[in-house]
């Protein structure tokens, strides 16, 4: 019997679908490398944007320099007294450092996480907030609070 169909071989059609998926792969490889190298760029730029520093705009330096100075002795004095645990004295201190350099650079450095602090680039700063990481976050911690005070008293004496 005869057909008026004829049949092709089945390995055509693979050989096909095998180059077409190839072709395909190859396209999305070549879009996310253009894609990335675009995308690098651009946060190349937002990276390089650094803050600017300010000077305070609302106190002289000395004057706010003498602030900080009075609430630290403040806080120095609820440790000594007992009626503040270690971690919550560093906790507070951090605060303290961080809203003193927020209003002398005008940067809002609060609630920037350690790593943020390193690219402001403010070296003093990232010392302080590295040293207090530990005893702040820890449920014990064998760092010492009055070494802590003294060089953040330093810090904020040196600051120009």
């Amino acid at each position: 019997m005869q057909t008026s169909v004829e049949l092709q071989d089945p390995m055509k059609y693979y050989l096909f679908w095998l180059i077409l998926a190839i072709v395909a792969v190859a396209a999305v490889f070549f879009i996310q490398f253009f894609f990335r190298i675009l995308l690098r760029e651009q946060l190349r730029k937002k990276k390089e944007k650094k803050p600017k520093v300010r000077p305070p705009k609302k106190k002289p330096l000395p004057v706010l320099k003498w602030e900080y100075l009075q609430k630290l002795e403040f806080l120095e004095r609820g440790v000594m007294s007992g009626s503040m645990t270690q971690r919550t004295a560093y906790q507070e201190l951090s605060m303290l450092i961080r809203t003193f350099v927020g209003e002398a650079t005008g940067i809002k450095v609060q609630n920037y996480s350690l790593q943020e602090i390193r690219r402001v680039g403010i070296p003093g700063l990232t010392a302080l907030v590295q040293e207090y990481y530990e005893p702040e976050f820890a449920r014990q911690s064998m760092a010492d609070i009055r070494a802590s005070m003294f060089r953040t008293r330093k810090a904020i004496e040196l600051w120009s």
